[in-house]
């Protein structure tokens, strides 16, 4: 809010409490009020004034008043006067200080960008003086107390409003940090959406472009020995896994694009079972050799960012066997069993290779972080009784 809203909205209170002394000017001499001595004139002239210096200091500078210390000094002093002069002169002007004193104490009390403390002592002057002021008037027990009770009313008005504009506050700052926390969970939820496809796309290139490399260059030595017709057959398993590789990238796109749409549909076992199929065959054709057991007919429908991690999971374990353990068999299991799906995939680990296959790179880490994500979701890879193993398993949703 800039400095001219913060004027135009406090600019008919303003008017308000010019109406309102001019109303105690009026009664102050329509009432002969002059005849307590000149004493009372100038109690009342510097409560009018005190009045209007607080009351133009908080519609002039609202908001800026914590921050400007010479403006709050002033707006103290001309309150703690105008609080003392209307206090002692309640009874001695029959009640036409009550006004005067009803706003400063309200003020006081209420203003948030004073302490606690600054208020509650300007409301027990007012306690203090009232009765001083009444006893010099001869004003009797029960018109003392008239005004006691009407001191005790400004502090609990005062009260009420610093509360609920405290309220206020402290429900604008939560909605403000709401705001900010759905914010940053969309950020997170970006991010993380980012990250899945940044894997996806991983995993397409190293398994597509690793197996293209190996394809190539059996081609290119079959053209060599002369055997066009299997350099041929190479470059036609090539070429589908170019194309494979081509349409998982073009999802992995999708999901980026459209991260929340990436998972709204169902997919059945059997697509992962063909998927794993269609993987265990390129892994054979790139020159792999791989036992494998897939069974999922136990498994309900999963959702596609389950049925998505276990083909990935496959997909870099076989291109993580054949970049470190090439031409060695590989051991695959694919079961699902008490609302559970794993999947185990082994390899022999090779002399001089043990460590570039337990280190991993990307694809291992990414698989990691892809299952960690999913309920009941866990990944491994680590060597276990001299060969490389990938463990991978996640809850699924059952009937």
């Amino acid at each position: 809010m800039t400095l001219m809203d913060a004027s135009d909205r406090r600019l008919l209170p303003l008017v308000l409490n010019a109406i309102g002394m001019a109303v105690v000017v009026y009664a102050f001499v329509a009432t002969g009020a002059t005849r307590h001595g000149g004493w009372l004139v100038i109690a009342t002239i510097l409560a009018l004034l005190t009045w209007a210096v607080v009351e133009l200091l908080q519609w002039r500078f609202v908001g800026t008043l914590r921050r400007r210390s010479a403006l709050r000094v002033v707006r103290r002093v001309a309150t703690v006067l105008g609080v003392v002069v209307a206090s002692f002169a309640q009874a001695p002007s029959e009640g036409l200080h009550t006004a005067p004193l009803a706003i400063l104490v309200i003020l006081a009390v209420s203003d948030e960008s004073e302490p606690i403390w600054f208020g509650a002592s300007v409301s027990a002057l007012s306690f203090i003086l009232t009765p001083i002021g009444a006893v010099l008037a001869h004003a009797g027990p029960g018109t003392l107390l008239g005004y006691l009770a009407g001191n005790a009313v400004w502090l609990l008005i005062g009260v009420s409003r610093r509360q609920a504009r405290t309220a206020t506050r402290r429900n604008q700052e939560l909605a403000e940090q709401q705001r900010e926390l759905a914010q940053q969970e969309a950020t997170a939820s970006a991010l993380a959406a980012r990250q899945a496809a940044a894997r996806d796309i991983h995993d397409v290139l190293a398994h597509s472009l690793g197996g293209l490399v190996i394809q190539l260059d059996a081609a290119e030595a079959l053209l060599e020995s002369g055997r066009t017709e299997a350099a041929h057959a190479k470059v036609t398993q090539a070429r589908r896994l170019a194309t494979d590789g081509l349409t998982e990238a073009r999802r992995a796109v999708s999901a980026l694009r459209a991260p929340g749409d990436s998972d709204a549909a169902e997919q059945t076992p059997a697509d992962l079972a063909g998927a794993a199929e269609r993987l265990l065959r390129a892994h054979r054709e790139l020159g792999g050799e791989v036992d494998a057991h897939v069974d999922l007919g136990a498994a309900p429908p999963l959702t596609a960012s389950v049925a998505t991690a276990f083909e990935r999971a496959l997909q870099e374990s076989l291109s993580n066997a054949r970049r470190h353990a090439p031409g060695e068999p590989v051991a695959v299991e694919l079961s699902a069993a008490g609302g559970c799906l794993e999947l185990t995939v082994s390899n022999p680990m090779l002399p001089g290779r043990a460590r570039s296959a337990a280190g991993g790179g990307h694809g291992l880490t990414g698989m990691t972080e892809r299952f960690a994500a999913l309920a009941g979701g866990r990944a491994t890879a680590a060597e276990r009784d001299g060969r490389f193993v990938v463990s991978a398993s996640a809850s699924v949703a059952q009937g």
